[in-house]
């Protein structure tokens, strides 16, 4: 196995790879698809068979697309296709996640919290994007604002007379080293970590492949997102 600070480079040579393979055999095939079948012989089989590639639908933005055909799945951008080939490589891995811990001081309204994290999913579609894997071809969907899993539970924890500081930092190093299962749900984790009644820790973490899909994806700037009183500060 490479280690972590090698997997970039390699993404990137499996992606240059197989856009080759898909310019020279002019059929749609993800760059997963060089792990899944890693010999000449199996990716020679899997493209006998595999599906005239679109008019470079990969590259079309997925705002392009009507809402009902960002749900059922559309193609995902390269780089997030490069970044689900290292996944695959190391399901396991923590080293693409990218957690924020914000501490709020003050009596806290969860309630105008939860109301502000759905406004955001609301309004920025890549919070409620998820990946499908469909016959070897990479999909993002798009969930529905309404949806139940359209944005990730509030995980919550209390650590009020637990020791404190240190038992909160020990839980956020966890949750923000906890790997994400990228297909099939938004990889997006809240956290937010009672102190105090007036002392907490909010933590967000998101995979990077996030990042890799944001350029492509609609946000509603007409939206307006409910105010929270209390003062943050980074923790």
């Amino acid at each position: 196995m490479r280690q972590a600070d090698e997997w970039p480079g390699v993404a990137w040579q499996v992606g240059a790879v197989m856009a080759k393979v898909r310019q020279a055999a002019k059929v749609g095939v993800a760059s997963a698809q060089l792990f899944r079948t890693p010999t000449i012989a199996g990716l020679a089989a899997f493209l006998s068979s595999a599906a005239p590639a679109s008019s470079a639908a990969a590259a079309i933005p997925s705002a392009s697309f009507s809402a009902a055909q960002r749900e059922a799945g559309v193609p995902c951008s390269a780089n997030q296709a490069q970044m689900v080939a290292l996944y695959h490589m190391d399901p396991y891995s923590s080293a693409y996640n990218m957690p924020e811990a914000l501490r709020l001081h003050g009596p806290l309204d969860v309630a105008a919290l939860q109301d502000a994290l759905r406004a955001l999913a609301a309004r920025h579609e890549i919070l409620r994007t998820q990946l499908l894997d469909r016959d070897g071809h990479v999909l993002q969907s798009v969930l529905r604002v309404d949806h139940p899993r359209a944005l990730p539970t509030l995980l919550r924890h209390s650590v009020r007379g637990q020791g404190g500081e240190r038992a909160a930092r020990i839980l956020i190093a966890q949750e923000a080293n906890r790997p994400f299962q990228l297909m099939g749900e938004v990889p997006l984790r809240l956290v937010l970590v009672e102190l105090a009644v007036d002392d907490h820790v909010l933590l967000t973490v998101m995979h990077h492949i996030m990042r890799c899909g944001a350029a492509h994806h609609h946000h509603d700037p007409s939206s307006t997102l409910p105010s929270l009183s209390q003062h943050t500060a980074c923790c």
